[in-house]
C-alpha cells in the first residue's frame, strides 16, 4: 500500500497443466510469472487506474502461445448502487506477447450514488459518499484440465462529492480514496523548531492512539487507542473541546498557565485533537500542556493540512506518527 490515492501489489502466477482431464493424470508441464499490480485515483477526477506488469515467465513444457492473463473488475460491494463504465475487462495475452509486451493498462469511471448511512447528519449525506471494489484476478485460457494460483489483487474505493462542495479546502487531491485498507499518517518531526513544543508534547503523552509499532516514549498516556477520527462539521462540539481543554490547564497550572517564558504567550495544547471525535470533554481521557501559541498554530495548519490532503473526510480516521 502507498497512500490513499494509490496502491500496489505482488503475485506470483503458478499454472500447471495435466497430461489429460482424469484425475490420475499427472502434471506435464507447468509456467510461471511474476504479476505486478498498481491501483491509483486520477488527481481532480472521479477515475481510477488499475495497471498489470506481467515478467520473468519461466516455462516447461509449456508453448510459448500459450494465453494467460488478468481479469479486472470494477462495480459496487453487495447492496451498493455504485458502477463503474466497465465491469468486467479481460486482458489476456500469449506468453510470447507478455514478453514483448509486459505492461497493461486500464482506466475506470466510477459513478453512482450510494444512499446516505443511518443517521448520517445532512452536511455528510450531501457528500454522497459512495464505495466500490476494483480488483483483479489471474486467468488461463484452455479447455484442458489446469491448476492457477496467485492472491487476489485490489481494494475498496470510496468516492465523493465533497471537493466541489467546499473548493475552500475542506479536502483536496481527488474525488475517490482508497480508504478500505489505508488509514492515512500523519507523521512529524518532534524536535523541528516551528512545532517543537506541541510536537514534542504529543510525542510524550501519546503512546498509544498513534500508529502502531511507533516505539514507545516515556510520559503519561491520554488512554486513548487510536485511530482518531475527524471533526469538521459539528463546530459546537470542536468549541466543547477547546473549553475542556483550557479548564484543565488552568486548574493543573493556575491561573497564569497563559504565560510563556521571554513575554510570550501560551495556548492549551490537548491530545486528542479538539478536531477529533475523542477530543476533551468531561467524559473522555485527554492530556493537555501549556505550548506556545506560534508554535500551536503552525502544527495546526500542517495538520489541517494533511487532513485536506489525504482527503479525510469527517468522521473518517487517521493516526498521529512522531518522528524523532
Amino acid at each position: 500500500m502507498k497512500s490513499v490515492y494509490g496502491a500496489c501489489w505482488f503475485t506470483e502466477l503458478k499454472f500447471a497443466h495435466y497430461a489429460c482431464l482424469e484425475p490420475a493424470c499427472g502434471v506435464d508441464g507447468t509456467a510461471s510469472a511474476y504479476v505486478f499490480s498498481t491501483l491509483n485515483v486520477l488527481k481532480d477526477s472521479r477515475q481510477v487506474v488499475m495497471a498489470h506488469r506481467l515478467v520473468n515467465w519461466r516455462t516447461d513444457n509449456v508453448a510459448d502461445t500459450a494465453r494467460f492473463g488478468v481479469s479486472i473488475l470494477c462495480g459496487p460491494p453487495t447492496g451498493g448502487a455504485g458502477f463503474c463504465d466497465r465491469s468486467v475487462v479481460p486482458v489476456v495475452k500469449s506468453i510470447a506477447e507478455w514478453r514483448a509486451a509486459p505492461d497493461v493498462t486500464e482506466v475506470f469511471s466510477l459513478d453512482g450514488e450510494d444512499p446516505p448511512a443511518t443517521g448520517a447528519s445532512a452536511e455528510v449525506a450531501a457528500e454522497k459518499r459512495t464505495s466500490y471494489t476494483v480488483r483483479s484476478q489471474l486467468v488461463a485460457e484452455t479447455s484442458d484440465r489446469f491448476t492457477l494460483t496467485g492472491s487476489p489483487m485490489g481494494t475498496g474505493v470510496r468516492c465523493d462529492v465533497a471537493r466541489q462542495l467546499d473548493p475552500a479546502g475542506y479536502v483536496r487531491g481527488a474525488d475517490c480514496v482508497l480508504r478500505t485498507w489505508y488509514t492515512p499518517m500523519f507523521d512529524f518531526s518532534a524536535a523541528e523548531l516551528p512545532i517543537a513544543e506541541t510536537g514534542r508534547f504529543v510525542r510524550d503523552v501519546a503512546p498509544v492512539g498513534r500508529y502502531a509499532g511507533y516505539p514507545g516514549t516515556s510520559g503519561g498516556s491520554a488512554g486513548f487507542t487510536g485511530p482518531q477520527n475527524r471533526l469538521f462539521y459539528d463546530v459546537a462540539a470542536r468549541q466543547a473541546h477547546r473549553v475542556a481543554a483550557e479548564a484543565r490547564c488552568a486548574s493543573t497550572w493556575g491561573p497564569f498557565w497563559t504565560r510563556h517564558s521571554g513575554g510570550l504567550t501560551n495556548v492549551c495544547g490537548a491530545y486528542p485533537v479538539d478536531e477529533s471525535v475523542q477530543g476533551a470533554s468531561a467524559t473522555s481521557s485527554f492530556t493537555v500542556r501549556p505550548v506556545l501559541d506560534s508554535d500551536h498554530a503552525e502544527f495546526l495548519r500542517r495538520f489541517t493540512r494533511f487532513l485536506a490532503e489525504n482527503h479525510v473526510l469527517d468522521g473518517d480516521g487517521y493516526y498521529f506518527y512522531p518522528l524523532p
